[in-house]
């Protein structure tokens, strides 16, 4: 049986929210925790939701962490089956929202640079009228840990705003929310089998005024699988992105230019999953490979 690990510290004011579930690797998630126990300046808790089955490896090691470094507490939370990384975010703000201040988002195949959060944290502070920041990321692979490519995003609100129309402008693993981003914009909208949990919660974040930014600084590290692209290029997930975004540039009365941009996207992500739906996976391959390319240039 599983238990909380906790000490006679302080609350802590940060909260990391992460969820493992069946394919979650032992050798990742270490790393993972590695690093947020190694964030400088900072001390947090590790917020965890086992979402259904997991490694028993897995749970051998969770029963016999002891928090390290940066991180003062783990806290385990369980869901009984499988629902989803919605689902378990929802899990994990419900029963922790009033303990913390900031909430981070952190994946189990990916790692943080020392300074991560201190940079965040400082940014949030010295600018109260934002909501939420993220980060440029570096993404490796998984396999070899061959560092690929650098991703950045636009820094201000309304250059994030405008972007949201045909891009995702804030990576999701990267984000530090500030508490008010969940009190104005909602919890996550789960579907789990579209995985646009971080649009959903976007677009319901423009619309009540939340408030974003990103910092243009490599601080995050995202670990993607060769084929990772199949997974986020289903047919009904694109069809559901394109009609968050048409709503959002209507919403704005962005204009045509926003419009068409948008327009372009859909075709470009809706071609890539005909055809991995056709199996012609090394056609989808290259376009995928472009097109990554060219949003990585987004500033």
């Amino acid at each position: 049986m599983m238990k909380e690990k906790s000490f006679p510290k302080p609350i802590q004011k940060i909260g990391v929210l992460m969820s493992i579930y069946s394919k979650t690797r032992i050798k990742e998630l270490i790393k993972a925790i590695d690093s947020i126990e190694n964030q400088e300046e900072v001390s947090c808790d590790l917020l965890l939701n086992i979402d259904g089955f997991i490694d028993k490896k897995i749970v051998n090691f969770l029963n016999t962490y002891e928090p390290n470094g940066a991180i003062s507490n783990l806290k385990l939370f369980k869901s009984n089956k499988n629902l989803g990384l919605a689902a378990s975010l929802n899990n994990l703000l419900l029963n922790n929202f009033i303990f913390y201040e900031f909430f981070f988002r952190h994946d189990s195949d990916d790692f943080s640079a020392k300074k991560r959060f201190i940079y965040q944290l400082n940014f949030l502070k010295q600018n109260p009228d934002i909501d939420i920041v993220g980060t440029a990321f570096k993404s490796f692979d998984l396999e070899d840990n061959k560092l690929m490519v650098e991703s950045y995003f636009p820094s201000n609100h309304d250059a994030i705003s405008k972007a949201f129309a045909y891009s995702t402008p804030l990576a999701h693993a990267t984000a530090c929310f500030r508490k008010s981003f969940f009190i104005k914009a909602g919890l996550y909208q789960p579907n789990h089998n579209t995985l646009t949990e971080d649009n959903r919660l976007w677009y319901s974040a423009f619309y009540t005024g939340c408030k974003f930014a990103n910092i243009s600084k490599v601080l995050y590290f995202v670990g993607i699988e060769r084929n990772s692209y199949k997974r986020r290029s289903q047919i009904k997930q694109t069809i559901i992105i394109f009609k968050i975004r048409f709503r959002f540039v209507i919403y704005k009365r962005l204009g045509l230019p926003y419009l068409l941009k948008a327009i372009m996207e859909f075709i470009l992500r809706l071609i890539i999953a005909i055809l991995i739906s056709l199996k012609l996976d090394f056609i989808a391959n290259l376009i995928v490979n472009l097109y990554q390319s060219l949003r990585s240039r987004i500033k």
